[in-house]
């Protein structure tokens, strides 16, 4: 097993929360319980790697219900899948879990293992080190379970020909394009037919509910810009000499360790033993990646991050070290000094000094803009707060009027003006407000809302000015769209009517030509017409090599519908097959390796799904 140690122990890395008991049980595979702590995990660390972006994604609970609901069946359909693979027998060893570990995407800094990349992962995404472990073995049997998929495949050599026909073969074609726009102009209406049309499908020209909202928005980011005017240069001068500490890069150490945690035999008296040989001129870095049970740092020589030089208190988080290690560590004045043998929670300790940087305080102008934000950000956040308060205090007393409600905190009443659930725009388009825009509640009440959050300091409330039920909309107002509708459908039948009697013609002997020839369409000729030819529209090639090849003689006649929407006669008159023995090496090499990539996927969808079969879900 791979000792992972994380020294920041207010990170909450290995916090009770990772590994208690979770009654929240949402799934059960094989007696593995899946918790709805895994899902909102899963949750929180999409919300601090995205920040507000994850709230405009998902600003409501109904669609946070959704992706939870989602990462639930995620979840499931993982677990399943690896239960499948462990009842396989597949499984990795401890020199496989290191080699993955230290190739792990997310541990790499510029191409290579860094520890403190591997760290902050961790951390950031609540790993434990038994879980990481548990995730390496499982994506290592996933990649074994796949290799001896990709190992056991194979191509059988009638498999190879039959692509090799399949690609290389031509047809020897007539091809007639009938475009539906041809037919457009020709389209004429019976009187009242659009009228007719109007009356049947009244669903189809619906005006969705609209409603007109009156709002005041208190927002802190919208009072941020106007409270950097009123940040004064004394205001600028005194603010940099209280957070001098805070401004300045601190004093900082880097130091290399040793661990020999709990779980050795006489960890202590080996950690002794160790001491003395460095004492003795052994090699620091040589003893650490040998003996040091902190696998991660013994890779670099023991060797930990950068760090500040600050204990731990009331005010600092310190150096995030356990505190024996911190106060043994700070305590070392010059490089290269080593502490004796130090004890914590972890096991015993060997550390020595690497470095140490001097504290440098940053110059007044290097922070000016970022002191006027922090100034006019920090009386934005007491201004809204005050104004959030007073606007709960007084929604009782004034929310019979939205303008004398909004004037108790100097704020201006807007108008999103006429929308609906779709097409809102501005405020009107914030989720969370649309959600409740068009409920009875604020429809049916003229009272003002309640708060309504946006997000982060964002608020508003609201009241109904103007709303509009659903309705049809009028004849005259969706009559182009019914033309264009009708336009389409007509000059469809009449295109595919034209592509018939061209048909007709061509089976009956029958010149067809006047007929083509008025319509200005004209047939295009290939004897050897290619799958990838590009001197024929795309949409005639795949309808083409749709057909099934002529028997005998015959020639094979049809009207297709293209993806595009019009239609074509197509007149096959031969496939022409390639000569298999005439395909080289290299064709038979890529073609080869295409038919058993075909046979790996085929064979692992049926394995996955026997998975899903033979697995017991409990939900």
């Amino acid at each position: 097993m791979f000792i992972i140690i994380v020294f920041f122990i207010g990170a909450g890395y290995f916090g009770a929360n990772m590994f208690g008991g979770d009654p929240e049980k949402i799934a059960e595979v094989e007696g593995v319980s899946i918790s709805g702590q895994a899902v909102q995990r899963r949750i929180d660390n999409m919300r601090q790697r995205d920040g507000a972006e994850f709230e405009k994604r998902y600003p409501t609970e109904a669609s946070r219900e959704q992706l939870r609901q989602s990462i639930a069946q995620q979840l499931i359909s993982q677990e399943v899948v690896d239960a499948g693979i462990a009842n396989a027998g597949m499984t990795a060893s401890d020199e496989q879990v290191k080699k993955w570990i230290r190739t792990f995407e997310p541990f790499q800094s510029n191409g290579e293992y860094s520890s403190f990349q591997a760290r902050e992962f961790l951390r950031a995404n609540g790993w434990s080190e038994d879980y990481l472990n548990e995730y390496a073995q499982e994506r290592i049997a996933a990649e074994q379970l796949q290799n001896a998929m990709n190992s056991s495949g194979f191509a059988l050599n009638n498999e190879i020909e039959t692509l090799y026909r399949l690609q290389e073969q031509t047809r020897n074609v007539r091809v007639l394009k009938v475009p539906v726009a041809s037919f457009s102009e020709s389209v004429t209406f019976e009187d009242n037919e659009l009228e007719d049309y109007y009356n049947k499908n009244k669903s189809r020209f619906m005006q969705p509910e609209q409603i007109n909202l009156k709002y005041v928005r208190l927002s802190a980011d919208a009072l941020v810009e106007a409270k950097k005017a009123d940040v004064t240069e004394e205001d600028i001068q005194a603010y940099y000499e209280q957070q001098s500490s805070l401004l300045s890069d601190p004093a900082e150490i880097q130091v290399a360790h040793i661990l020999i945690d709990n779980s050795v035999d006489d960890a202590q008296a080996k950690a002794e033993e160790l001491l003395q040989q460095i004492n003795s001129g052994a090699d620091f870095a040589e003893l650490a990646k040998e003996h040091s049970s902190d696998t991660f740092s013994g890779e670099d020589g023991g060797q930990l991050d950068w760090v500040d030089a600050v204990e731990q208190s009331e005010n600092s988080a310190g150096t995030g070290w356990a505190p024996e290690f911190e106060k043994a560590a700070l305590a070392l004045e010059n490089k290269g000094d080593v502490t004796e043998v130090v004890e914590t929670d972890f096991g015993f300790h060997i550390i020595k000094l690497l470095d140490r940087r001097e504290a440098e305080k940053t110059p007044l102008s290097d922070m000016r803009d970022e002191i006027v934000q922090s100034l006019a950000k920090e009386a934005a956040d007491d201004e809204f707060y005050t104004k959030e308060s007073k606007l709960a205090e007084v929604l009782f007393e004034y929310g019979d009027n939205i303008d004398t409600f909004a004037e108790q905190v100097g704020l201006e009443v807007q108008e999103t003006g006429m929308f609906s659930r779709d097409n809102g725009t501005g405020i009107a388009a914030e989720p969370a407000l649309v959600e409740q825009a068009f409920t009875a509640k604020i429809i049916d009440s003229e009272q003002v809302s309640d708060k309504i959050v946006l997000s982060s300091k964002d608020i508003v409330y609201v009241t109904a000015k103007d709303y509009q039920a659903e309705k049809v909309k009028p004849f005259e107002e969706v009559k182009p769209q019914i033309v264009a509708t009708l336009t389409q459908e007509k000059a469809a039948k009449n295109a595919e009517s034209f592509a018939n009697k061209v048909l007709e013609a061509v089976e009956s002997g029958e010149s067809a030509g006047a007929m083509i020839a008025e319509q200005g369409l004209e047939w295009q000729e290939n004897d050897a017409l290619k799958r990838r030819d590009s001197g024929m529209d795309f949409a005639l090639v795949s309808a083409v090599y749709q057909m099934t090849a002529p028997e005998g003689e015959d020639s094979q006649l049809q009207v297709k519908p293209l993806f595009n929407g019009d239609y074509a006669v197509i007149e096959l008159k031969e496939v022409n097959y390639p000569d298999v023995s005439s395909m080289d090496e290299a064709t038979m090499t890529q073609l080869k390796q295409t038919a058993k990539s075909l046979n790996v996927q085929a064979d692992t969808a049926n394995l996955i799904q026997h998975f899903r079969n033979s697995i017991e879900v409990k939900q």
